[in-house]
């Protein structure tokens, strides 16, 4: 590489790239980029996060019972989804509303507190939002400004500080675009404070009227032009006695004033603490100031030396115009966060004999146990006013909780298979833990029973997968279904005696915690004597954890008829997973046409369908018209173990038919969507016909070496195919497939024995 020639194309496009993002204006550029766009560019700091969210959109997922709204910035699309957010769409989703309120309100006026237990997400959110705002920042929808006041020694004259000059090599308009090494002195503006404000009052307030009546009437935000924040906002202390200083020099020359601004767009940066700055839990001062000193060779100029001007710093200085986190905040000692009861109420901080102004949004983050802690203080009552509480539980959606485990799945994966199911019996044995025996009080009488006889695993995949138990009639699966947000907020409701003391009670509290759960995958991988990282690696993983009751919060539970049972859920998750491969494994081995069962759900359905309609059939065998067949679909039914009348059951068939045909209104009506347990119940009944040379080819399978000379000829190709189809549908190599096959093999040997 021409070294000479990459260092001339990199400053060229440090150049362009400087230029194209208007890095430094004047205070004439901008007033005119202002009054062209007032809307984006007098936002404060809760409407610029507001905007930040809706910039990069949002769109449905489904949630527990209902589908819920996901905001895109938790994707972190700007860095390839690296490090996202899993789940948490009812914490996106009430923050949201908290910043549409302070940005209605004019500003931020409470502290956003996310709770939770260790390790549900609480960090991992607010970090988000602080990339989101420093990758929004660098684009053109997110350009913010501050100013500086810039002074040079070059004189005319006696008081004309820094304009114009006996060799005329100094503008007479602005000093924003000087040459660095003319400036004598630059004072910036530590509190970045919108340009705008530098304007008196009584002219603010005539521009923002004219540029509100030249909006159209419904442009967003236009009423914020109205609001107080661009209205009433004033200088900081030390930008505000420069100013009155230059007015005074100037003889009320505002024009001449302006001249010594330059305007500098900033950029939101958490590392370098632009707008987004953190507060540790260690016992530091948030603000603070110091007496501005300066070099007098050159000196300020004359109507400056004699000002006091102090310089400001900490973390609320640095944040703002953007967000600060108050990082484990309840963990500092309460005196320490009392300054913010004034603060967040009124938006300002007193500081050395000074007061700043502040526009930043506050979050923070706090676990349960000091939560608790902090509700039973008797301050508590006077912060309760000043910060929104805002729940950050374990997830309780077992398909998402696998999706937190998939980039260290991946990483495992780099040195060491990973069987399928292994991070879906780890996710599904977490989200068991985390939940709560529902109460049938609280529900309805035609519900009730339902509740009570709801087991962990049922409600795992009720709220993961909206199944219902199988042994439950068509009736009672559509009342279930429709009693899913009752229980997913059951625990969310507290007495006041209860929200006053303590803060457990909600579904998601306790239970092992994702962090938890990553260590145990660890450790399974660790497991000595198997070459894959397997679902039976991290069962013996399971067994290991529950030794260390000590450790594990959750483990200390007292079981509650049948929750919180943890090492009996190992062997619920055991036998779920058993159904699985199950499938997989027949679906490999080929010994029934897949398609089978589609084929006869199709046939029986078109029965079913005449039957409901009191229509006739057509025998294509003979071309007329007959009756459905009875024997047609009562075979079926029969073989799908039916649970309630043949009428009720058909008539069910069809709504669910017709419902799911408008939903899908251009495709073809896909059986196995539709009618999931009818199929899964149909393929159990052909298994268990079939469970003799299913068991016979398995144990070939498990013969199978580098060579066949231990499997008969006549199954080879078989056992071949197998093992292939198991490689290339399900993603096994040859030796998890066997492990998988042998633990099959296994629980059918023991149930025959037990039976």
């Amino acid at each position: 590489m021409d070294i000479e020639s990459f260092l001339k194309e990199a400053s060229e496009h440090s150049r362009q790239a400087f230029t194209s993002q208007n890095r430094i204006l004047s205070f004439k550029q901008y007033l005119e980029a202002f009054t062209k766009d007032p809307v984006r560019l007098g936002r404060n700091a809760a409407q610029y996060l507001l905007d930040t969210f809706d910039h990069y959109g949002k769109y449905e997922v489904d949630g527990i019972g209902e589908k819920v709204t996901r905001y895109r910035l938790f994707d972190a699309p700007f860095d390839h989804g690296a490090e996202r957010l899993i789940g948490h769409e009812d914490t996106q989703q009430e923050v949201y509303e908290l910043l549409q309120r302070f940005s209605a309100t004019g500003r931020a006026n409470r502290l956003v507190l996310l709770h939770g237990p260790n390790g549900s997400g609480k960090s991992t959110f607010i970090e988000l939002v602080f990339r989101t705002l420093e990758d929004y920042s660098r684009k053109e929808e997110g350009a913010q400004f501050r100013f500086n006041w810039i002074f040079t020694e070059r004189m005319d004259g006696p008081g004309q500080m820094g304009f114009g000059s006996s060799k005329g090599d100094l503008p007479k308009e602005t000093l924003a675009f000087i040459d660095e090494a003319l400036i004598s002195c630059k004072i910036t503006n530590e509190l970045r404070e919108p340009p705008i404000f530098l304007v008196p009052p009584s002219e603010r307030a005539r521009l923002l009227d004219a540029l509100y009546e030249a909006l159209p009437a419904g442009t967003p935000g236009r009423e914020r032009l109205r609001g107080d924040y661009l209205r009433e906002g004033g200088l900081s202390a030390k930008s505000r006695a420069i100013y009155d200083a230059l007015l005074t020099a100037y003889r009320g020359d505002w024009m001449k004033v302006t001249r010594h601004v330059q305007v500098e767009r900033f950029f939101i940066s958490k590392r370098y603490r632009v707008g987004a700055s953190v507060v540790e839990p260690q016992q530091a001062v948030d603000a603070n100031a110091r007496l501005m000193t300066f070099d007098h060779n050159p000196p300020l100029p004359p109507m400056l030396q004699g000002l006091r001007l102090l310089e400001l710093g900490g973390e609320l200085v640095d944040a703002n115009g953007g967000l600060l986190e108050y990082s484990d905040m309840l963990k500092r000692p309460l005196e320490m966060n009392k300054y913010l009861l004034n603060t967040v109420e009124e938006g300002a901080v007193s500081v050395a004999g000074t007061v700043a102004q502040l526009n930043s949004v506050l979050m923070g983050t706090c676990n349960e146990k000091y939560l608790s802690a902090f509700k039973a203080n008797p301050d508590f009552t006077s912060f309760k006013g000043r910060i929104e509480l805002v729940r950050v539980g374990y997830l309780r959606e077992w398909k998402k909780e696998r999706e937190v485990y998939r980039d260290f799945i991946e990483e495992i994966r780099q040195g060491k298979h990973v069987a399928p199911h292994t991070a879906d019996v780890a996710a599904v044995w977490a989200v068991m833990t985390r939940l709560r025996r529902p109460d049938p009080a609280h529900y309805p009488d035609e519900i009730s029973n339902l509740v009570r006889k709801l087991t962990p695993l049922d409600k795992t995949l009720l709220y993961g997968e909206n199944l219902t138990p199988e042994q439950l009639n068509s009736e009672d699966k559509r009342a279930l279904l429709s009693a899913v947000p009752q229980l997913r907020d059951e625990h969310n409701e507290t007495t006041a005696e209860f929200e006053q003391f303590v803060c457990a009670a909600y579904e998601g509290r306790r239970g092992a915690s994702a962090r938890e759960m990553l260590a145990l995958l660890a450790a399974a991988a660790q497991v000595p004597d198997r070459q894959c990282l397997s679902a039976l690696s991290v069962f013996l993983a399971m067994q290991d954890l529950l030794k260390d009751r000590s450790v594990y919060d959750f483990l200390r539970l007292e079981p509650d008829e049948g929750y919180h049972h943890n090492e009996g859920f190992i062997e619920e998750v055991r036998q779920l997973f058993l159904r699985w491969v199950s499938v997989e494994i027949y679906d490999s081995m080929e010994l029934i046409e897949p398609k089978e069962f589609s084929r006869r759900v199709e046939e029986y359905f078109r029965h079913v369908r005449a039957y409901v309609a009191g229509e006739k059939i057509l025998n294509e065998a003979t071309g007329k018209f007959e009756d459905p067949s009875d024997e047609v679909m009562s075979g079926l039914e029969k073989l799908a173990e039916m649970k309630e009348s043949a009428d009720g059951f058909r008539k069910n068939l069809i709504t669910k038919v017709a419902a799911y045909s408008l939903d899908h209104a251009q495709g073809k009506l896909d059986y196995t969507a539709i009618f999931p347990d009818l199929i899964g119940r149909l393929r159990d009944s052909y298994y268990r016909e079939k469970q003799k040379p299913l068991e016979k080819l398995g144990r070939a399978v498990l013969d199978f070496d580098d060579d066949l000379s231990m499997v008969a000829e006549a199954d080879r190709p078989r056992v071949k195919k197998t093992l292939a189809n198991m490689r290339e549908r399900y993603g096994y190599c040859d030796h998890c497939a066997k492990e998988t096959i042998s633990f099959v093999l296994r629980n059918l040997s023991a149930k025959s024995s037990g039976d």
